[in-house]
């Protein structure tokens, strides 16, 4: 029955998108790897499709590591490589980004409730030269259920401070992970970014990540 329950939670949020202007994805893979008990090496690989999937707009890589300072807090420090077109006469330009992450976490009865803090800084390739693009701060608030089941559903937004500027974005999501096993799992989810001082209106984007620990 929880698991039914689960999966209606997702099947509502993406029918919640119907009726918008085209649905985009994004689909990769997470790779862990457990050096010591507090280190944890991470390899990600994403390629991300514009709004009606017609064409792969963004592929990137990206290397991270993680460290668990206690219980509750945990650190981490990444390099994303992406190559990225505006649209599909364009040519992909490439953009580099730096990010650190400060996490907490904690748990009420089934409920967890994770609170991460980034500060990335990204450059972009502007005709052959590099320059900077932007930084910011963002906070992203999440709340999952846990249970006896493989399915563990979630609740998320993502809040984008521009530095220098003002809260520019708002990223809510709802997902459901799925442990196949000790090592497998599989992540899916809905979002939409939500531009708060321009004219964009994107539309909602579907997520598929596959994710195994070494």
């Amino acid at each position: 029955m929880k698991k039914l329950f689960f999966l209606i939670i997702l099947f509502c949020g993406i029918q919640s998108t119907q009726g918008q202007d085209g649905v985009g994805l994004r689909s990769g893979i997470n790779l862990q790897k457990k050096v010591t008990k507090k280190v944890t090496l991470n390899l990600n690989g994403q390629a991300r499709f514009n709004n009606d999937i017609s064409y792969l707009q963004t592929y990137l890589f990206e290397l991270g590591s993680e460290y668990k300072i206690s219980k509750s807090f945990d650190a981490a420090v990444y390099y994303r490589f992406v190559n990225r077109k505006k649209d599909e006469t364009k040519d992909f330009k490439q953009r580099h980004r730096f990010y650190a992450d400060l996490s907490y976490g904690k748990k009420f009865g089934s409920i967890k409730f994770e609170n991460r803090l980034r500060y990335q800084h990204q450059f972009k390739d502007n005709d052959g030269v590099t320059e900077f693009d932007a930084s910011y701060i963002r906070n992203k608030i999440e709340a999952s259920y846990s249970n006896k089941s493989k399915f563990t559903p979630y609740v998320s937004n993502d809040f984008f401070f521009q530095i220098g500027g003002t809260l520019d974005q708002l990223r809510p999501k709802i997902g459901v992970s799925y442990k196949i096993n000790k090592k497998n799992a599989v992540d899916a989810s809905v979002f939409k970014d939500i531009d708060l001082v321009g004219t964009e209106n994107p539309g909602p984007v579907l997520g598929l990540i596959y994710k195994l620990k070494l």
